[in-house]
């Protein structure tokens, strides 16, 4: 008989691309996590895993049995669910990846009001601004904040709008000049987001219809935090969502440009596998946090 804690071993296994990093992740050792996949390995009479100095990697029986082992453990963790307190308490594992930016300004009050209302529940959180692999990741949920999604192997669920704002420092404008048109741009340092395409083109919405202008700049970054950092130091201008910049507008330290003009909105987005039903704890999830960001004093930091 197959044991269903040696499959969760070698899923998080696979995922973690090491036996140290599992074992970590599990808190068991290294021993431990060898012995459960050398186990399953010798049940199934296969090799599910290659080994290396360098880590651990899914042989093609490997991956075939891990892709299909994610779904017997979700459907294990909702068959436990329905039967937890007459199916009113929420058990086992969430599994979520979410963008660091965001998660540590404005995620972490509701999960963790979330958390609060459903004990029996653990959470294994992946903080990244990189897009992440969910499916080959396993997991149960994504966030992600985009203006529009391609992944067509995803279900996405409409969470909240996120406001972007362009801002420059009173210095920069000082020494620069206010930008009074989206073309004004092409003439300003500008800051780039790495992590999204064609972040050198930005789109507007005014008066007189949508516009679209190439701008340049000295910078390119991944991190938002450092977008913001040069547009305090006066060194260029940037489109930054609203959440990043509470703190610099109250202080007047940054302030907006182009006021007559809007950044298309973006949305944060809920997405998670396409599955046959939806695990309960994920939708519970979904529901509490569309529900949390729709009200207004928590709209107002978005």
């Amino acid at each position: 008989m197959i044991d269903l804690v040696n499959i969760r071993t070698f899923c998080r296994t696979v995922e973690e691309g090491n036996l140290t990093a599992a074992a970590k992740a599990l808190h068991i050792t290294k021993s431990v996590v060898s012995r459960r996949i050398q186990t399953l390995e010798d049940s199934l009479d296969v090799r599910l895993l290659t080994r290396t100095t360098r880590g651990v990697s899914p042989t093609d029986a490997g991956t075939l049995f891990y892709e299909r082992s994610l779904k017997i453990l979700s459907d294990v963790d909702d068959a436990r669910q329905a039967v937890k307190s007459g199916g009113d308490g929420l058990v086992g594992q969430l599994r979520i990846t979410a963008p660091r930016s965001f998660s540590d300004r404005n995620l972490q009050e509701p999960l963790m009001a979330f958390a609060a209302l459903h004990p029996e529940l653990t959470f294994d959180m992946h903080l990244s601004d990189q897009r992440v692999d969910v499916i080959g990741g396993g997991y149960d949920l994504a966030l992600r904040i985009a203006s529009g999604l391609d992944d067509t192997s995803l279900i996405a669920k409409k969470l909240a709008a996120i406001n972007t704002l362009v801002v420059a420092s009173p210095a920069y404008l000082k020494n620069h000049g206010r930008p009074q048109t989206p073309d004004d741009l092409k003439n300003h340092n500008c800051v780039f987001y790495a992590n999204i395409a064609a972040s050198e083109q930005w789109r507007f919405i005014g008066p007189k219809g949508n516009k679209a202008v190439r701008v340049n700049g000295s910078l390119t970054t991944n991190s938002g935090g450092m977008q913001l950092a040069a547009v305090k130091a006066g060194i260029a201008i940037a489109s930054l969502p609203r959440f990043f910049l509470h703190e610099a507008l109250e202080s007047g330290e940054v302030v907006p440009v182009l006021e007559n003009w809007q950044r298309p909105e973006s949305f944060l987005y809920g997405l998670y596998p396409e599955r046959r039903l939806l695990p309960v704890k994920v939708r519970v999830l979904l529901d509490f946090l569309a529900n949390w960001y729709a009200q207004p004093e928590n709209q107002a930091c978005l």
